[in-house]
């Protein structure tokens, strides 16, 4: 008899409060913020140039890697490997892109502020593309086909300085990223009413999330983050000591990048967003700390931390519901976090409503290269 009670009862869907819904009605219909430091974002012909870039191998010193190339479209532009391998194996995973045009900061560390000034980064770093600026810009101005549309954006090309022109590049890469939205989740439909649009245990995993689980502290609004930087408490893949200093050693890249917010190549370089970023300072708190991720089609993007540590959700959960294995760079930890302690079922309802952030792939058109 009291078995069937209890069975009975996970059967019953959850009742939200008023203000609960109101919470979860928050958490939909996420808001676009243009971002000022590209006035290139909403060109159509930039984004169409920018999709062409990110297809093409020809960028990487051995001809052979693309951004596609850690970025797949049909694995919602991830590698899904643990540590992603360009010319040579990189330390990190490979972040989904979609949708990351709305993040306040970019890599895992955060070293630069813009969505276009991760590109060029990328493109001449040894393990991942291996090229050179120089060689993109002739590239822009001697091949054929990125001849007639690099004109068709900008213009005359001639005595253009190299960094304008790989910053352009970034920037045309950056459009064409910003079209990659993956929204209309069953969250977003059920939070907009459809009462049916979610499982029951995915709503009981909704209301632990919003509720007793604590988890708005990090993932809150429609994104699903607070765009800042954490210790999770997670290893290295070999085990041992922390070796990666994250949030600490990004700073200092970013106070001397080239292509930021507050750079020249900038198209609002004394706006907010470059003010914020002069002023960061380092904290003894950011030594291995990362970005925390937005959650949004996360059950379609594993593995996962920043190094791919857990491979699974149920490794995700499972870390956070007990917290045994957590490593620490000294003796600081997050004081937010405190075991879950959920039971097989709170477990399954947790990653039922992670399962339901999982928004629809944007247009065909835009996951290969253009026509």
């Amino acid at each position: 008899m009291n078995c069937f009670i209890f069975i009975t009862l996970l059967c019953i869907p959850p009742v939200f409060t008023p203000e609960q819904r109101t919470l979860i009605q928050s958490m939909a219909n996420p808001t676009f913020e243009l971002d000022t430091t590209n006035a290139y974002e909403q060109n159509e012909q930039a984004a169409k140039l920018g999709q062409q870039i990110f297809f093409d191998p020809q960028f990487s010193s051995n001809g052979e890697v693309s951004c596609a190339t850690c970025h797949k479209p049909e694995l919602y532009f991830t590698d899904g490997v643990a540590v992603s391998t360009g010319i040579s194996a990189v330390t990190r995973n490979a972040p989904t892109v979609l949708n990351a045009a709305h993040q306040r900061w970019f890599f895992w560390d955060g070293r630069t502020d813009t969505l276009w000034g991760q590109p060029i980064q990328t493109f001449e770093h040894p393990a991942e593309m291996g090229g050179d600026r120089k060689d993109i810009a002739t590239t822009m101005t001697s091949d054929p086909v990125y001849a007639t549309l690099w004109e068709e954006v900008f213009g005359n090309t001639k005595n253009v300085p190299v960094s304008v022109t790989a910053a352009n590049v970034a920037k045309c890469l950056a459009a064409y990223q910003t079209k990659l939205v993956a929204l209309d989740s069953p969250f977003d439909r059920f939070a907009l009413g459809d009462k049916n649009a979610m499982s029951e245990s995915a709503q009981r995993g909704l209301q632990f999330f919003i509720g007793e689980g604590g988890c708005l502290r990090c993932h809150f609004g429609p994104w699903f983050t607070d765009g800042a930087f954490h210790t999770v408490g997670v290893g290295p893949l070999d085990g041992g000591a922390l070796r990666d200093a994250g949030r600490f050693d990004a700073i200092a890249i970013l106070q001397t990048a080239k292509f930021t917010a507050g750079s020249e190549e900038s198209d609002d370089k004394l706006g907010t967003r470059a003010v914020i970023s002069k002023h960061i300072a380092r904290r003894r708190e950011d030594w291995g700390a990362f970005r925390t991720p937005s959650l949004r089609n996360v059950a379609k993007t594993p593995p996962y931390m920043h190094a791919g540590q857990l491979a699974s959700l149920e490794d995700v959960v499972e870390h956070y519901s007990t917290l045994e294995n957590f490593v620490t760079a000294d003796h600081h930890r997050e004081t937010i976090l405190v075991p879950l302690e959920l039971d097989a079922q709170g477990k399954a309802d947790l990653i039922a409503f992670l399962e339901s952030l999982t928004g629809t792939l944007p247009p065909s058109h835009l996951l290969a290269p253009p026509k």
